[in-house]
């Protein structure tokens, strides 16, 4: 890991995040690789070798910079979602200040307010109170936060709470199958209650149906991201899929799978009925 990151061998892809309502690209979000067709291809790898050398701080850091750069080089004016984990948000805010993090940005001619940290590694934040007091100055700054994976174990409602991010990933697990999973479900629309409350917009991962978005459409998701709009790709794209688009398009209603196992109105099953005894005036308390 030490050696491909001071050969510079990390390169960019990005995915875009498209409006459910008419498939319109709304950001992309900078996903990190190695060299191709080598064991550290994949971010999963990447993440092993640097966890395994005690790079994490050097790897996320190398990240960040190179995929800032890179869309500072396109001039693209949409808007960029950027991972980074909780433990190294706080310390890079630590170590450099924020004022110092807002000039990296502008200096990579990235415009703070297009700028989406989207913390990653929830399970870290051992100091919750003092991670929503450094985000809260980055985000006075303009830069928007977002929630990743959202519901895969690492989450955390008291986090969604505190930091109030602007966005919220649903994790692909909920969106899998959705069409056919009545549980997944009435779990989307209690997600949709909370980002009601919190006033957050939510963003369904791993869409890879029709099927499955076009419930998240009729939902009301507003946006979302997975290989059936577009896969990760070295430039920014302009449009999702042709498949995407005509799914959207169709003025077909999905039909939302129900639970089956919910039990009829006024049938009570197994539920023991004995005579219940009166009270009177007489009663007394310890009778009663």
């Amino acid at each position: 890991m030490a050696a491909l990151l001071r050969a510079g061998l990390l390169h960019t892809l990005y995915q875009p995040i498209a409006s459910l309502a008419d498939g319109a690209v709304f950001a992309h979000e900078a996903l990190i690789r190695g060299p191709p067709g080598q064991a550290l291809e994949s971010a999963s790898a990447l993440l092993k070798a640097a966890a395994q050398e005690d790079l994490q701080y050097d790897f996320e850091g190398a990240c960040v910079v190179k995929q800032m750069t890179r869309w500072g080089e396109l001039g693209e004016p949409g808007r960029l979602f950027v991972n980074i984990s909780a433990a190294v948000l706080v310390q890079v805010l630590k170590v450099c200040g924020h004022d110092v993090l807002l000039e990296l940005v502008t200096g990579l001619r990235v415009t703070p307010r297009m700028l989406v940290l989207e913390i990653t590694e929830h399970e870290r934040v051992a100091d919750m109170d003092h991670l929503a007091r450094m985000v809260e100055l980055v985000r006075r700054a303009g830069v928007s936060l977002a929630l990743d994976d959202f519901g895969d174990g690492r989450s955390s409602l008291r986090l969604w709470s505190q930091l109030k991010p602007e966005f919220v990933k649903i994790d692909k697990y909920f969106t899998n199958h959705l069409s056919q999973s009545a549980d997944k479900l009435k779990t989307i629309q209690a997600l949709q209650q909370i980002a009601a409350t919190f006033q957050t917009t939510l963003i369904a991962e791993g869409i890879e149906t029709q099927d499955d978005m076009r419930v998240l459409r009729d939902m009301g998701i507003p946006f979302g991201q997975g290989y059936l709009l577009g896969r990760p790709a070295p430039m920014p794209r302009t449009c999702i899929e042709q498949d995407a688009i005509q799914a959207l398009q169709e003025r077909r209603v999905a039909v939302f799978p129900e639970l089956g196992r919910v039990a009829q109105a006024g049938h009570l099953n197994r539920l023991l009925v004995v005579d219940a005894p009166v009270a009177g005036i007489s009663t007394t308390n310890d009778e009663l």
